[in-house]
């Protein structure tokens, strides 16, 4: 009994330690990512005598890792095409204003991580935001605020948008379409209350006043570098 006792708070430790390991983004002092945060957890259970070699190999969902791995490596090579990059400058290319573009960016996002992964979404994306929001000196924040969002509330329309729907799919059996048709009006709604809290919530204020400033600074900057050229000019005549 008491070593039943003792392996029970053992595993309430080691699944304490992985969580804050999940937050931070790995333990203080030692170079571990999420990933090695949780295979440490892993080792530290068996370590425990909680569960068996076996044991731990039959908890695998080996169709689910599957499924995920060849949707990352289509998701991938689609990146490497430019396929995202491709739908991004598209929307760039659209005479939208700030609001609207923003919006455009979400419901983008959103889609393309219910069919593909939302990591690859956000990784093949955001470059390609920030360079958009640089050209039109609008403040970069909010649109990969709204990306990153998006990607994770898109990722929960279908059953293959994330790891997590993949595994409940795979052992629940869910059928594709009636999920599906359960998901979508929730993760719409929430696409929708993301853009609005972007364009209305308290934050807002100030990112219009960030714009602002943003667009006084590049006409200062542009006018400067005016002045500069034409007196470059002019002292190239006097010497002449």
């Amino acid at each position: 009994m008491p070593t039943h006792g003792v392996i029970d708070w053992g595993i309430v430790a080691v699944f304490v330690t992985v969580y804050l390991g999940m937050i931070l983004g790995g333990l203080p002092r030692l170079k571990l990512d999420r990933s090695g945060v949780a295979l440490l957890g892993a080792i530290g259970v068996m370590a425990l005598g909680a569960m068996s070699t076996e044991q731990a190999t039959r908890a695998v969902d080996w169709p689910t890792v599957l499924l995920l791995f060849a949707f990352m490596v289509v998701s991938a090579q689609m990146r490497l095409g430019g396929f995202y990059s491709a739908v991004t400058r598209q929307l760039a290319a659209l005479p939208l204003r700030r609001n609207a573009l923003l919006g455009a960016i979400i419901a983008v996002a959103g889609a393309l991580s219910a069919v593909f992964s939302n990591d690859i979404i956000c990784l093949a994306m955001t470059p390609v935001v920030a360079q958009l929001c640089l050209q039109r000196r609008i403040d970069p924040v909010p649109f990969l605020l709204g990306l990153a969002c998006a990607a994770n509330i898109g990722s929960a329309a279908t059953l293959i948008g994330n790891p997590q729907n993949m595994l409940i799919g795979t052992v629940m059996q869910l059928p594709f379409g009636g999920y599906m048709r359960q998901a979508v009006p929730p993760v719409a709604l929430s696409l929708a209350l993301l853009w609005a809290w972007l364009v209305w919530g308290p934050g807002a204020r100030a990112q219009a006043q960030t714009d602002a400033q943003a667009c006084i600074l590049a006409n200062q900057q542009r006018s400067g570098c005016g002045q500069r050229a034409d007196a470059r000019v002019s002292g190239h005549r006097l010497a002449a």
